[in-house]
């Protein structure tokens, strides 16, 4: 793994309440988003951010 590859973290934040979490992992940050989306019907961005 590249020194690129390990400063990347993804940011998921709901526009809807107060959920923000930080994910080293993108599938992580997928599943979190997805999750939080399906449970509650908010809408969920994740951008990757380093």
């Amino acid at each position: 793994m590249d020194a690129a590859t390990r400063s990347e973290r993804y940011h998921l934040v709901c526009r809807d309440c107060s959920l923000e979490r930080l994910c080293d992992v993108p599938e992580d940050a997928e599943g979190i988003s997805r999750d939080h989306a399906v449970e509650t019907g908010h809408r969920v961005a994740v951008e990757r951010v380093e």
